[in-house]
């Protein structure tokens, strides 16, 4: 628990990028009441302009495998230039479409298969960003 205090206390900032508007809002409101500073966004392009606008760099990136204009760990390498310590968090539907990634190994290991709850998703942030934040 102490690590989530910590975490909520440094208002991390998360972005999600996700093509459907009520999960993307659902996400977007589940975190701002877990205290995160949400940048939404509906597709790569987007979210790489509210990357290049943001003061503040991206803690973590919340995205699907496949989210409109690139795939996701693509976006993930564009969006570490301006956000180096960046990590990532996919989700998915189908989660063995990751097999299909050029290379599966990171996005195997940070998948959050849906449906999921408000508890699963706030506990995989809070071990993501502990690990790169504190």
């Amino acid at each position: 628990m102490r690590a989530s205090h910590t975490l909520a206390t440094l208002h991390p900032v998360i972005l999600v990028v996700e093509d459907l508007e009520s999960l993307r809002l659902s996400m977007q409101q589940v975190l701002e009441d877990a205290e995160f500073l949400v940048l939404t966004a509906a597709n790569a392009r987007e979210a790489l302009e509210l990357a290049q606008s943001s003061a503040r760099p991206i803690h973590l990136l919340i995205t699907t495998l496949r989210p409109g204009g690139m795939p996701g760990p693509d976006l993930a390498i564009c969006l570490r230039k301006h956000s180096p310590e960046m990590s990532v968090l996919y989700s998915s539907a189908n989660p063995l479409a990751a097999l299909e990634i050029p290379d599966p190994a990171e996005v195997i290991s940070s998948m959050l298969p849906r449906p999921f709850t408000r508890t699963t998703l706030l506990s995989r942030i809070n071990t993501l960003l502990a690990a790169h934040i504190g």
